[in-house]
């Protein structure tokens, strides 16, 4: 890991499969013997798997973007607080770190907003529908002509479903950063300013 990707975790830009077509086509030719009904049991495992995945993320993605849009109410709240308008003033070191610590926090929750919905917008939708298993239905070998479209429909997916993980993956790590400066801004706003009293009140005991 890079130190910008440690700084801004981020998905890669999705690239051509370039090993798909090869993969269907050692599909295509497989022969399954006398244990076609295993074959297809592992094939349906694997669809399932798959799917399974697919659900995983869009489910954590659409719970992750219900969070953050339940968050904007409370953060503008802040904004109207007293203490944080303070800062804005900027006239002393603590009011000048809280406020970098909130932006950063922002930025970054920003950043986990779009991930979240990127998520949701990669599509891996392929699968072996009724036209499909009918034709397979009227072949030499049904069972075993459908487990090829079923493992093909898997493999199809496969790098999509990849990249729809990437992009929770990247949420949670954004999402995480988020709460650490939105806490350090909110321990500074907290305590910077009675510890800073404090130490002046040490400070001046001696001379007074």
């Amino acid at each position: 890991m890079s130190i910008l990707e440690f700084i801004w975790p981020r998905v890669g830009k999705m690239r051509g499969d370039t090993t798909v077509e090869r993969d269907l086509e050692k599909i295509d030719s497989a022969f399954w013997g006398n244990n076609t009904a295993a074959f297809l049991d592992e094939a349906r495992r694997l669809r399932d798997v798959e799917t399974g995945r697919k659900n995983a993320a869009e489910t954590k993605s659409q719970i992750y973007l219900a969070a953050l849009l339940a968050l904007i109410p409370i953060l503008v709240s802040l904004t109207e607080n007293d203490t944080l308008m303070g800062m804005r003033a900027l006239d002393n070191w603590y009011s000048i770190v809280g406020l970098i610590f909130f932006a950063l926090g922002l930025v970054y929750g920003i950043g986990a907003f779009v991930s979240s919905f990127r998520a949701l917008t990669v599509r891996a939708y392929h699968r072996v529908d009724v036209g499909e298993i009918v034709a397979k239905g009227s072949s030499e070998d049904p069972l075993g002509d459908l487990t090829k479209e079923i493992l093909k429909s898997v493999r199809r997916d496969r790098q999509n479903v990849n990249h729809k993980v990437g992009y929770v993956v990247v949420t949670h790590q954004l999402l995480f950063r988020m709460a650490l400066f939105l806490l350090l801004a909110l321990a500074v706003i907290t305590f910077a300013h009675p510890l800073s009293n404090l130490f002046s009140t040490l400070d001046l005991g001696p001379c007074g």
